[in-house]
């Protein structure tokens, strides 16, 4: 859910159990594209990252 930078509060109900993570920050005034795990700026950002994850270049968990 994305809230408009506007007002100081804002009310939240769950009407079963619920975990809620609230994060905020400044509005960072640039374009974003989303795929997947993936945020960036730009489609070709967004290749580009892909390609560094299925060669391995984000490192290995054990």
């Amino acid at each position: 859910m994305w809230f408009e930078n506007k007002g100081t509060s804002f009310t939240l109900e769950a009407k079963e159990k619920a975990i809620v993570l609230v994060l905020s920050g400044e509005p960072l005034n640039e374009p974003i594209v989303a795929h997947g795990p993936f945020v960036m700026n730009s489609y070709q950002e967004i290749h580009q990252a892909i390609e560094d994850f299925n060669m391995g270049k984000f490192g290995y968990l054990e």
